[in-house]
């Protein structure tokens, strides 16, 4: 079983904070995206008074860090994208090796929806390149993917094709127009609006457009059918808080932390 973070960190110099959530959450692998704090400046903090060291994670993408609480030996590069995401294998000490995909694709400021549509077939490319390299589909992928999980890129068969139901991803792949397309299962469904067990999504935008939706989730994880055996209902949560310390203020996210609320998920392996 591994316990992973992602928070795309918006540049902050969110060391602490970051120590305190690992520690809080038991996290082995933590994911950042927007991380400008060099490993020699991050590192010394994170693993402060603990009893499990983190070391970092060689990546060719520019826009994520990867830092791991695993044996050297147990995480291999696999393949890497030096703009939008890095795909790693992880050993874990228990269980079989999964394949890892941190991602972070370009932001709704600087590309058009439609753009977005027509770039990601790119990354699930490179994502079953790397599954056929590997000989296993035991792939979990997360980033913020500045896309909402109903948005064409993320669910449709030509990007990620990442359904909401478990039951549906279970099947594995569907035929579209005679070719097999293999599912993604996104539990981050389950966390759009109000009447969720957590906030209504982990990045909040007044756009001033006609359509607004203020509240996104564009902070992801997305799991293939292979790692649903054993998945649970509650082992995808959005954090809200840090050692006591509220990441929202008035019903929006609080100005001296990121401006995305981090992810953490279980992979039962």
């Amino acid at each position: 079983m591994l316990r992973v973070l992602f928070w795309n960190i918006n540049g902050k110099p969110l060391a602490e904070p970051l120590r305190q959530l690992c520690d809080e959450h038991e996290v082995d692998l933590l994911v950042l995206s927007e991380c400008n704090m060099p490993a020699e400046i991050l590192l010394p903090t994170l693993n402060r008074d603990s009893h499990r060291t983190f070391c970092g994670v060689f990546s060719l993408c520019e826009r994520i860090s990867l830092f791991s609480r695993l044996p050297p030996e147990a995480i291999m590069p696999v393949s890497d994208d030096r703009r939008y995401c890095s795909i790693h294998a992880v050993a874990p000490p228990f269980g079989k090796e999964i394949l890892l995909v941190a991602a972070h694709y370009p932001s709704k400021l600087h590309m058009s929806d439609s753009d977005q549509s027509h770039l990601m077939p790119r990354i699930a490319m490179q994502l079953q390149e790397a599954e056929a390299r590997r000989g296993h589909t035991r792939t979990v992928l997360v980033g913020d993917l500045n896309m909402n999980p109903f948005e064409t890129g993320v669910c449709g068969s030509e990007g990620l094709h990442a359904v909401m139901c478990k039951q549906i991803a279970k099947k594995k792949t569907r035929k579209v127009y005679g070719e097999e397309r293999r599912y993604f299962y996104n539990p981050m469904w389950n966390f759009l609006g109000d009447e969720t067990r957590g906030p209504p999504g982990t990045y909040y935008y007044d756009s001033g457009r006609p359509t607004n939706y203020y509240w996104n989730i564009f902070d992801q994880v997305l799991y293939r059918p292979a790692l649903l055996e054993d998945y649970r209902d509650h082992d995808v949560s959005i954090i809200t808080a840090v050692n006591g310390a509220s990441l929202l203020r008035n019903g929006r996210l609080a100005k001296e932390f990121s401006d995305h609320l981090p992810i953490t998920f279980t992979v039962r392996t």
